[in-house]
């Protein structure tokens, strides 16, 4: 790939190399030397605040509303709320209540965790407060637990049996951990050692939250404690901000502080702030030699950037790759993530897809001016190729949910394999791609009708789609998937099939999309190895997140499909749907009690003539979404089922993971005419 040299100079900014240089020039800079007597003053006020039972002195890394930042460090914000008489403070994105006063010479604090100590109060202590408790590590690079901390471990959605058989558990006032799991529980224990359950007896899960370690068992077997003792004890943390300079600082006459997120020592009058110390001008001659080294530290460090990179230039010159040398660790532009996907590509070739660059993209979506929507991975422009055909251009998101730059290259590697290995009327084609460093896009043929998504549940009678024509969508769907499933020479397993990913062309002729988590296999391996969950909340069948109920194969895009069909079958009125609210949109035990009552299906808008058709499509639904994967039909089967017979089909037995029970107020907005 022909490269110039702007990007080469790019690509060294970017190199493993770069890093180290960038670290050496900061170091060898002069530190500064800026007046802050008026900070000094500021921050030397003494603040005592009372909040409550309350009573602390309030400095360095603390500050308050009434105290100004720079005294403190972003990340120690103390509020006080008069109401309730309670003094917080946020680590991360949780609050957290402070129990007793701040011992500053072991810089150490007591902390209780606001949403438990709150819910321990009702009357019940709901599962969404226990599973969102942090685990094992605090939010936070500046807060370790204490030396006294314990953890006690809470083990949820347990049998029943084996507890009563431990006499070391004590209850949750939870009726449940999972709603849908009747007949589990949810226990806690304060021994440490391991717990060896019965083989055909476990806890699917197990939460660690971490107290003062002042309980004993004796307390829980007498009841002079409860869980609710436990969660009020909350837990110990010492700070470690300010650890490597503030003892310094303050030894040398000032007050430690921040400027933004970096350490500031202010100083009293008749000193000057040299680094993170008082200076009292002994250090004058000092400074100038850090000066100076700091002035010929820079140069020389810029000339051996410049001559790095026309080492880089003309060595790029005379070869093409090399392998384990430092040309590649200071000048080759892609990361090994990066290369892994780059030979990918010429190994497997892309005949039909063309490879556009990322200044092509942008001139192909007009600078990215239209936007259609949210992908799964990124935005979705619309825009037209040179000889006028309309695409649709997904442009992936630079990183993913932990900041790491494009994942690890799977979703993107997925979109081009998976969809440039199939050729089919129901699967989406994917004209081009872009890959260059950072830059990835996915460029598809434009569907002019969006997605099956907005017809479902469409409230403006104009957009909504009748009886037939829905039928033949499902029809469609399932013959894509028919074709993922047998008829491509590579197995592909979708994991994401839902009404947002199933588009429509002006002939409303559906088509598959985003096979970012699709998983690739061959047609004699019936199991698939899956590591962790993937899918969508609602469609997500029960074997992928529990292996308990069976193996993840191809019947995992069966439920799927069985939850959409069954969702194009009874979109609700009155409801607003969203994309992350799609679990609360199927109804499947309410549509299997009223299967037979004509009257509800008449109030649903089905006539006579449509009854057949929406029979069979929830028929067909209820086959695909049974509990176990061999109780589901196979999608070859599920086309033959829609293509034939009403009178052939068998009522299928009631599926026994459900959604919470709903209103049963449930109506199709689709027009029936």
């Amino acid at each position: 790939m022909k490269m110039n040299p702007t990007s080469y100079w790019g690509s060294l900014l970017f190199s493993p190399l770069f890093p180290l240089l960038l670290f050496s020039y900061s170091f060898a800079q002069p530190p500064l030397a800026p007046n802050t007597t008026e900070q000094y003053l500021e921050c030397n006020a003494t603040r005592m605040l009372i909040c409550g039972d309350i009573h602390t002195e309030i400095k360095f890394p603390f500050w308050t509303e009434d105290r100004p930042g720079y005294c403190g460090h972003p990340g120690y914000q103390l509020t006080c709320d008069p109401e309730n008489k309670t003094l917080s403070m946020n680590i991360g994105d949780k609050s957290y209540h402070v129990r007793e006063r701040i011992d500053y010479e072991n810089q150490f604090l007591a902390l209780i965790d606001a949403d438990l100590s709150a819910a321990v109060t009702t009357t019940s202590f709901c599962h969404e407060k226990i599973t969102s408790t942090t685990t094992s590590r605090l939010e936070s690079s500046y807060l370790i637990y204490g030396d006294n901390d314990t953890n006690v471990t809470l083990y949820l959605n347990c049998s029943i049996s084996t507890i009563l058989n431990l006499n070391k558990f004590f209850p949750i006032p939870c009726t449940s951990y999972f709603p849908d799991f009747f007949g589990q529980k949810a226990f806690f224990t304060l021994a440490k050692e391991h717990i060896e359950f019965p083989e055909n007896e476990q806890c699917n899960a197990t939460v660690l939250i971490p107290v003062y370690d002042q309980f004993n068992l004796g307390d829980f077997i007498t009841g002079a404690k409860n869980f609710s003792d436990v969660m009020k004890a909350g837990f110990g943390v010492k700070w470690t901000i300010g650890q490597d300079w503030c003892d310094k600082c303050t030894k040398s006459g000032g007050l430690c502080g921040s400027n933004d997120i970096k350490p500031a020592c202010f100083c009293p009058v008749g000193t000057t702030t040299v680094g993170t110390i008082c200076s009292h001008g002994k250090n004058r001659t000092v400074m100038n030699k850090h000066i100076i080294i700091g002035v010929v530290s820079g140069v020389g460090i810029i000339l051996a950037l410049c001559c790095l990179y026309l080492y880089c230039w003309f060595r790029r010159k005379r070869q093409q790759h090399s392998s384990s040398t430092l040309y590649d660790f200071a000048c080759w532009h892609n990361t090994s993530k990066d290369q892994t996907i780059e030979i990918f590509l010429q190994k497997h070739g892309t005949v039909s897809q063309k490879r556009y660059s990322y200044s092509e993209v942008k001139k192909i979506t007009g600078s990215f001016h239209h936007k259609l929507g949210q992908g799964g991975f990124g935005s979705v422009f619309k825009g037209t190729l040179s000889d006028g055909h309309a695409v649709a251009v997904e442009v992936l998101n630079t990183s993913d949910g932990n900041g790491n730059g494009n994942g690890d290259g799977e979703e993107f590697l997925n979109e081009v394999a998976g969809i440039g290995r199939t050729s089919h009327i129901n699967i989406v084609s994917l004209v081009g791609f872009c890959f260059q460093g950072s830059k990835r896009a996915l460029i598809y043929d434009f569907m002019p009708n969006g997605s099956l998504e907005k017809y479902i549940y469409a409230e403006d009678p104009k957009i909504v789609l009748g009886w037939e024509k829905l039928f033949q969508i499902a029809i469609g769907i399932g013959r894509g998937l028919e074709y993922l499933h047998r008829g491509c020479n590579t197995k592909i397993v979708h994991f994401d099939i839902k009404p947002h990913n199933i588009l429509l062309d002006e002939d409303f002729c559906p088509k598959i999309s985003d096979f970012g988590l699709a998983k690739f296999g061959t047609h004699k391996a019936s199991i698939l190895s899956l590591a962790g969950t993937r899918g969508t909340i609602g469609y997500i069948a029960p074997e992928v997140f529990s292996r308990n109920f069976g193996t993840v194969s191809s019947k995992s895009d069966v439920y799927s499909y069985g939850m959409m069909v069954l969702e194009m079958a009874g979109g609700r009125k009155n409801v607003k749907v969203t994309a992350d609210r799609t679990s609360e949109i199927y109804f499947p035990h309410w549509i299997y009690e009223h299967l037979d009552e004509d009257a509800s299906m008449e109030h649903c808008g089905v006539t006579a003539d449509t009854q057949e058709i929406a029979r069979k499509l929830i028929i067909v639904g209820l086959w695909c979404i049974q509990t176990r994967p061999e109780s589901r039909p196979t999608m070859s089967k599920v086309v033959e089922m829609l293509e034939g017979s009403i009178n052939d089909l068998e009522l299928p037995p009631k599926p026994y993971l459900f959604s919470p029970p709903r209103s049963p107020a449930m109506c199709s907005t689709i027009s029936m005419s």
